[in-house]
């Protein structure tokens, strides 16, 4: 005998194969790259509800790319291979019009990409990133926004395209497309129309039925296939998917399921103050707005802060100071200048008040400015509040409201305290878990008694930060505050009639109604736009409150944080439905004093409810029945009855009622169901992919590697002492024992003539008879093994092929 050899036998002189005429190409090629771009499309109709154009005005440009990339990726197809290089030139193409659509004033004689283009890209992308981050659904269409859709699209088409036809699983191809239909609910708060539903449905159908097709039409079987058209592997493959369909179908409907049970909390426990879609932990000095957001569409999970207080009753939490109310997005500035905790104090306007009078009795001098915290003797001590932080990421630290002292464990963790803003900062935002205690000194006064203590002029770099954007002049916000304060310049009086004005019966507590009319957010245009819808919440009554204040010389700004919480045993827990944002005015002689014009959040100040008037028509809030009390405790105030039924009160021993259902926690079941299927599917799917190239391609040596990798994953691999007769001999011998039919041995000896021929025989020897039928005995024999291998046998050599594990890892 001759080395082993690698020669192919001649061409037989008919074909196995039929030749793939025109109709078959449409079918196994281009009408399931038709039924991908229906399927994916279908399912992107899923987020018309996130954008304010019709779906016709941004679908159209958004499919671009995935409409070019599937046209690529089925034009290499056609001419051969099936998953890589198919899937390769989709990406190329699809990248390469997305560019050339979005960004072609970039691309070298409107056809290369270049720097420029990457350039471009990353601004882009930027600017995605903060409509994200600020945006409010419905959204405009942006380019930005498109081309991140079109992105989305595009990648979505070309992986259900590399399942369905790269591995033929078109019963696992549906899941991308299903990921993406969640995700447009989660964040839409809304279900996919049901007509774009069943067009998906059907095209995902149409898909399974094309694989089944062009199964046949590979296979040299009529189309419809089946044990008896297909024969062997081939109907096996079938039934299988069969199985699959009904799987994946399971999954569709456990899916919708899902959704439509989650879609009550998605609206109202999962987002219950707008609609804002937030990515990342939303905790740092970037945006306050996007982190109430973010919180408040935490429904009522838990925030990670809870605490006790000396009176038993809730306090305001503040964490970050808004610079510029006009803003929008809102912002933050970390501290400009930071304290030791264990040197520096703050003064509210309690403690600037106690000093004050102080040195007009002979003590120390006055304080003058205070806005921050002036040199002399310590405040005078407070209630004491004990917080407890539980994994707690923010850069900023919780802190209640009118606080006069820390304790310095705060500054060993890395907060640096600020005086100018009444709160602690810290650079890094890793998890954190810290006890600490504050001393808080209530402002216990009444309306008459501040409104005397108020001067009227604020210390000039007091107004220099907080005082009137010279946008406000002129604007409708400043004639409406000039009419609200005229015949009074006192600024308490002032600041009482812009915050009764917003409790009055002109304005309602609503969550939807900024959406629905598109002035959910900040700055002086959506402001103005609430001010005569008179329907929001705490982020536009506060920045209502700020700007009046601020076009009457007041200086104002808006505190972010929580509001107050009933307690349970003792304790208060905090829930992120509680988020919350309030008005600070400055009053001179005073200090900074905190307003509550929210209806329905919170409880209005005691300083803010004249005597002679009518007590302002908010509504109470359930967990905090004192209505009448300041925003720190006092010891007039009644302690709040533990289980009170309202927003933010907490149920049962602790534990939040009605929790909503994170968007991310949707996405990541979405994402983690669509990597398992992946990682199931795919062994199966490369290794039936194998089988078809060899048993197409009419070569000795590759029917022969067929037969040995299919003894392998049936757990009847050839021994390393065995020639290949006595492989032969020995499947032949399983299968005979089993029952198998006869044509087994027959087939059997026909494929070690020929591969004996292949490796051994001399050049130009002549091919043994029925050389020519080697891919045919091939299928034979592998059809006989897995009929004498036990159903579960068969499961794992289908599912889990060891002949794809590289042979030096195999034991």
């Amino acid at each position: 005998m001759t080395e082993q050899q690698t020669v192919s036998p001649p061409a037989p002189p008919a074909a196995p194969q039929p030749a793939r005429t025109a109709p078959s190409r449409l079918r196994t090629v281009w009408w399931p790259a038709v039924l991908v771009a229906v399927l994916v499309l279908s399912a992107a109709v899923a987020l018309d509800a996130a954008f304010r154009s019709p779906v016709t005005e941004w679908l159209g440009p958004a499919s671009g790319p995935a409409v070019v990339g599937l046209g690529a990726a089925a034009v290499v197809r056609s001419l051969g291979p099936r998953m890589l290089r198919p899937l390769l030139a989709g990406l190329l193409a699809a990248g390469w019009f997305w560019c050339r659509q979005w960004w072609p004033e970039t691309l070298m004689v409107g056809l290369v990409p270049q720097p420029e283009t990457l350039t471009a890209i990353a601004a882009s992308t930027a600017d995605l990133r903060e409509t994200i981050w600020t945006g409010t659904i419905p959204v405009e269409t942006s380019a930005p926004l498109l081309a991140g859709v079109g992105a989305v699209l595009a990648l979505t088409a070309l992986v259900t395209d590399a399942i369905a036809v790269g591995l033929r699983c078109p019963a696992i191809a549906g899941l991308p497309p299903l990921a993406l239909i969640a995700g447009a609910s989660a964040i839409t708060a809304g279900a996919a129309p049901w007509p774009a539903l069943a067009l998906a449905a059907t095209a995902w159908l149409g898909l399974m039925a094309a694989d089944a097709d062009s199964a046949a039409v590979a296979t040299g079987a009529p189309a419809g296939g089946g044990w008896a058209a297909g024969g062997g592997w081939a109907a096996g493959w079938g039934w299988a998917a069969g199985w699959g369909t009904l799987a994946a179908a399971g999954v569709a409907v456990g899916a919708l399921v899902l959704a439509q049970l989650t879609l009550p909390f998605l609206s109202a426990g999962l987002a219950p103050e707008g609609q804002r879609f937030i990515l990342g932990q939303g905790t740092g000095p970037v945006n306050p707005a996007a982190d109430l957001s973010q919180q408040l569409r935490s429904g009522q999970g838990y925030a990670g802060i809870t605490y006790e207080t000396d009176d038993g009753l809730g306090v305001y939490l503040r964490t970050a100071v808004v610079d510029d109310v006009m803003a929008s997005p809102w912002d933050a500035n970390p501290p400009q200048y930071g304290g030791d905790p264990t040197t520096t104090s703050f003064y509210p306007a309690a403690a600037h008040l106690a000093e004050i009078e102080d040195a007009d009795t002979g003590g120390a001098e006055d304080a003058g400015d205070t806005s921050g915290s002036p040199d002399g003797d310590a405040p005078p001590n407070g209630n004491l509040v004990s917080l407890s932080l539980d994994g707690w990421t923010g850069n900023w630290a919780p802190l209640p409201d009118q606080t006069v002292a820390i304790e310095p464990i705060v500054g060993e963790w890395g907060w640096q305290v600020d005086p100018t803003t009444f709160s602690a900062y810290r650079r890094e935002a890793s998890p954190v878990d810290l006890s600490y205690q504050t001393a808080v000194l209530p402002l216990d006064l009444t309306f008459e008694e501040l409104a005397d203590r108020a001067g009227t002029i604020a210390p000039q770099g007091v107004y220099n930060r907080w005082g009137a954007d010279p946008a406000l002049e002129g604007s409708a916000v400043q004639e409406l505050a000039e009419d609200l304060t005229a015949g009074t310049d006192n600024p308490v009086e002032q600041a009482v009639a812009l915050q009764n004005h917003l409790l009055s019966d002109d304005f309602t507590y609503s969550e939807t109604a900024p959406l629905e009319q598109g002035y959910d957010g900040s700055g002086l245009e959506l402001t103005e736009q609430f001010l005569e819808a008179g329907a929001g919440y705490c982020i536009h009554f506060a920045s209502a409150m700020v700007m009046m204040a601020q076009s009457v010389d007041i200086p104002a700004r808006v505190v972010v944080g929580y509001a107050p919480v009933g307690a349970v045993d003792g304790r208060h827990r905090v829930t992120a439905d509680r988020a919350h944002a309030w008005p600070e005015l400055y009053i001179d002689q005073v200090g900074w004093v905190p307003f509550e014009p929210t209806k329905s959040v919170g409880r209005v100040p005691s300083y803010a409810q004249p005597e002679d008037t009518a007590e302002p028509s908010a509504s109470p809030d359930p967990s905090v029945p004192d209505q009448g009390a300041s925003p720190s405790p006092s010891a007039t105030e009644e302690p709040e009855t533990p289980g009170d039924d309202g927003p933010g009160a907490t149920v049962g021993s602790g534990t939040p009622g009605a929790p909503g259902v994170p968007v991310g926690a949707l996405l990541g079941v979405a994402g983690t169901l669509l990597a398992v299927t992946l990682l199931l599917v795919l062994p199966r799917g490369l290794r039936h992919r194998r089988r078809r190239a060899r048993w197409s391609s009419g070569s000795v040596s590759r029917a022969w590697a067929e037969v040995e990798d299919t003894a392998l994953d049936l757990g009847l691999g050839r021994q390393p002492h065995e020639s290949e007769q006595a492989f032969a001999s020995r499947l032949t011998a399983v299968a005979a024992m089993a029952g198998g039919s006869p044509d087994i041995a027959a087939a059997a000896d026909t494929l070690v003539k020929a591969i004996t021929w292949a490796r051994y025989a001399p050049e130009g020897t002549p091919a043994p008879p029925g050389t020519e039928d080697v891919a045919e005995a091939a299928r034979v024999i592998t059809a006989g093994l897995e009929e004498a291998t036990d159903p579960a046998g068969r499961r794992r050599a289908r599912w889990f092929p060891r002949s794809l594990v590289p042979e030096p890892l195999r034991r």
